[in-house]
């Protein structure tokens, strides 16, 4: 063997193996070979917060694989995905081979695996990025010293340890409570709209005397309608149109794709990244195996000028020239981008979702669709729409004034090869001085509406908008909520449950800083720094960590407090033991048991707690969902994992 092309992942192998026809020998590592150990802290905080990584359990067998295939190796060439997950990956096992085979190590960025992406990438090798290294080590450090010193006082105050603190995940959790509060402390104000029915439009009732109005009763809209009523003449008094260009938005970002597929397709962050991953590593299609789309993970949205091209000759032969823009499409990039990265594109224009739709499961054809489609319609030409304004005045003993607005499309652009467009809102064509004839005064009660709840779009969105987080960990954070079951589900919502919020009345006011929104988005920054070479990791851990310890040693000092008043007694005896019953909680929420427990495991029944106890444990079954139907497990999970159907 004289080639050999180290990646992470065995689908990727296998596509960039039969890409390459044989002449590579190709293998994967099944993701990190190393890690920070699960038993210990593994960060010697007086040694600079040198990480202490070690090799993962049951990895064993693919580093033998690995030193072996390298050892009979003339080049050797990591091909890890090209981000700071990836690059620790390649650095990981660059450090595991023999000095020997150490010299002919290169790294290799993979963008799409196709066959041009692929040498595009062998004929550019470039070494193992120490910045980028220092920025996810650094990563590694943050995340690992709050979740492993923040996390065990949560199990202490609440007795299970199936909750977890995080340096990002408790800044979400913390906007979600915050908007749960705005929503419960927002009071609805009752409000009042009229309107005139000419026949042929209705116009909303706008302004008395020239003076925009506020209507809060319907004692006062019941008077308007009566002088309305009265009028005996109106008329056209303006018809104002405009012409409104509307641009077509940028390619996916990984952001912008979770935030789409999410709203249009309603699949989860955490459901779209899998199905991404998966076109980009590879789909066997009828004679080859090949990734749809590019890296699923980046922030910018650049497109190469080759591909550009292509695009726009697309256009051209299937929409004609007048669909296409005018001159290339450049997209504003934000600060700190991944210059190397391209926006989320197909590989291959010539692949269209039709002519792969049979070799793709229906959630990949819908997503690749939705990439497709974005991405072609990034260099159309501007949809055009002409925006009406008809305002109709009515003399009586005041001037009334009425307003009607239609939105009326006079050119498709991007939106005939998008996968949505905006609505159209056709009003009749009135000109000025026309006379109307009112048919009916209509009143509408309204109220005002609090702030939404946030879904998943909406939430990835504000944590890109304050810079908290990165794109391949917006998923991650959303998907750990739910399962430590401090948020749920409420119709696409997301929802804080009574121990989220309790875990979050309880963090951020002993760790302002820590879970501050302002500070988290300045660590991110920081860490930015590090890949670019303005920053040292250990000086950016550092000014975290001081007064991080701060907070945590005045925090272990009230865990004995927080416990008494969160598990406290009721005045209420045990029926089974004659001790105090306590108020403890689980994943399933609040619930009441007896104080003597583990010798004595009753459980006042309430909810969705049973009768029955768990006959591995003795702990009370509890009755539960899944998509598969309902379920009685133990409600000792994950300790006990005894379950049986309903």
């Amino acid at each position: 063997m004289k080639k050999l092309i180290i990646v992470e992942s065995p689908t990727k192998a296998k596509t960039i193996k039969e890409i390459l026809k044989g002449k590579y020998e190709v293998i994967a590592s099944k993701g990190h070979i190393k890690d920070l150990p699960k038993s210990r802290l593994g960060v010697d905080i007086e040694n600079s917060f040198e990480p202490d990584f070690i090799v993962i359990k049951g990895k064993g067998e693919i580093i033998k694989e690995i030193k072996e295939a390298a050892e009979k190796a003339e080049e050797i060439y990591i091909g890890c995905d090209p981000d700071r997950e990836g690059e620790a990956i390649a650095y990981h096992i660059f450090s595991l081979i023999n000095e020997k085979s150490k010299k002919n190590i290169k790294r290799i960025l993979i963008y799409e695996i196709t066959r041009e992406g692929l040498f595009s990438a062998l004929n550019t090798p470039s070494e193992i990025d120490t910045n980028k290294v220092n920025a996810h080590k650094a990563r590694r450090v943050l995340d690992r010293l709050v979740g492993y010193l923040v996390s065990p006082l949560l199990w202490k105050i609440f007795g299970q340890k199936n909750l977890s603190a995080g340096r990002v995940q408790t800044v979400a959790l913390r906007i979600l409570c915050e908007r749960e509060k705005e929503i419960e402390e927002f009071i609805p104000q009752e409000y009042w709209l009229i309107f005139a029915d000419f026949g042929l439009l209705r116009a909303l009732l706008t302004k008395i005397a020239d003076q925009k109005i506020e209507i809060k009763s319907e004692e006062a809209a019941e008077k308007l309608i009566a002088e309305i009523k009265r009028i005996e003449n109106f008329k056209v008094r303006e018809v104002s149109k405009k012409i409104k260009t509307d641009e077509p938005p940028p390619p996916f970002i990984t952001s912008t794709l979770q935030q789409e597929a999410s709203r249009i397709l309603g699949f989860s962050a955490k459901k779209t990244m899998a199905l991404a991953q998966k076109l980009f590593e590879g789909v066997q299609l009828k004679s080859e195996r090949v990734g749809l789309i590019t890296y699923p993970r980046t922030d910018s949205f650049r497109i190469n000028d080759t591909f550009i091209n292509k695009i726009r000759e697309y256009i051209k032969n299937n929409y004609g020239e007048e669909y296409l823009a005018k001159k290339i499409r450049k997209f504003k990039e934000k600060r700190f981008t991944q210059g190397a990265h391209e926006a989320i594109r197909p590989t291959n224009l010539d692949k269209t979702p039709e002519t792969v739709k049979e070799y793709l499961t229906e959630d990949e054809f819908r997503l690749y669709q939705l990439i497709y489609h974005r991405t072609i319609s990034s260099q159309m030409a501007a949809a055009i729409y002409e925006q009406i304004k008809i305002t109709i005045s009515g003399e009586g003993e005041k001037n009334y004034l009425f307003e009607a607005e239609g939105r009326k499309r006079i050119f498709e652009g991007y939106e005939k090869g998008y996968y949505e467009k905006k609505k159209e809102k056709i009003i009749p064509e009135l000109k000025a001085g026309e006379k109307l004839s009112l048919k009916e005064v209509i009143k509408e009660k309204h109220f005002t509406e609090p702030p939404p709840r946030y879904t998943e779009a909406t939430l990835i969105k504000k944590l890109e908008k304050y810079g908290i987080g990165r794109p391949s960990t917006y998923a991650v954070i959303i998907s750990t909520l739910l399962e430590r079951h401090y948020v749920k589900k409420e119709k696409k919502t997301l929802v804080p449950t009574e121990l989220g919020r309790l875990v979050n009345e309880i963090l951020i006011p002993h760790f302002s800083k820590t879970f501050n929104i302002d500070f988290t988005r300045l660590l991110e920054e920081n860490l930015d720094q590090i890949e670019e070479g303005q920053e040292e990791w250990q000086k950016v851990v550092k000014r975290f960590y001081d007064p991080f310890t701060l907070d945590l040693n005045s925090f272990e000092n009230k865990i004995e407090n927080f416990k008494n008043n969160i598990l406290k007694e009721i005045d209420e005896n045990c029926p089974q033991c004659g001790a105090r019953l306590k108020i403890r909680y689980s994943r399933f929420g609040k619930f009441i048991a007896c104080s003597n427990y583990p010798h004595c495991f009753y459980v006042k029944k309430e909810n969705n707690y049973l009768k029955e106890n768990c006959p591995i444990c003795g702990r009370p079954l509890v009755a539960r969902k899944s998509r598969f139907g309902p379920f009685i497990a133990c409600s000792g999970y994950p300790e006990c994992k005894y379950k049986r159907r309903q």
